[in-house]
């Protein structure tokens, strides 16, 4: 399930885009399926259960993780070096320029949903959560 979920997350950057505002549209849509992804009810509860019981099995807490969590941002990292290869963004550090956007787009959100103190959000909130993330990212790596 979660190797079917982040490859279907992917398609947003699968084609590399040639223009800033097509860089800024492809990092939204990859961000508001990522976001809407992780408040699937049912990665709620898996997350739960590996909370729970990783401690427990702790192999299967590293398979969870090397398939979801770290494989996509092993492969973000990827696609905003090819992005900066392309002349689209300047990043001194790949790897932390991954985890700070995947930060950002999930701000206090999800943390919020996963404790269930909030719903998730509407549409509208989850794209302005994501759109603003996306336009703090660029402001500090874009180039224009």
């Amino acid at each position: 399930v979660i190797r079917r979920e982040t490859a279907s997350i992917r398609q947003g950057l699968e084609q590399l885009p040639d223009t800033h505002d097509g860089v800024r549209q492809s990092l939204i849509q990859v961000g508001i399926s990522m976001v809407r992804f992780l408040m699937e009810p049912h990665v709620l509860a898996v997350e739960r259960v590996m909370s729970n019981q990783g401690e427990q099995h702790p192999r299967l807490l590293q398979a969870f993780f090397e398939a979801g969590p770290w494989a996509m941002s092993q492969w973000l990292q990827e696609k905003l070096e090819g992005l900066a290869s392309a002349g689209h963004l300047s990043l001194p550090a790949p790897s932390q320029a991954a985890d700070q956007l995947c930060s950002m787009w999930q701000g206090m959100l999800i943390k919020e949903v996963r404790m269930g103190v909030r719903l998730p959000p509407s549409e509208d909130e989850l794209k302005r959560q994501i759109t603003g993330a996306v336009d703090v990212f660029l402001a500090a790596y874009g180039k224009r």
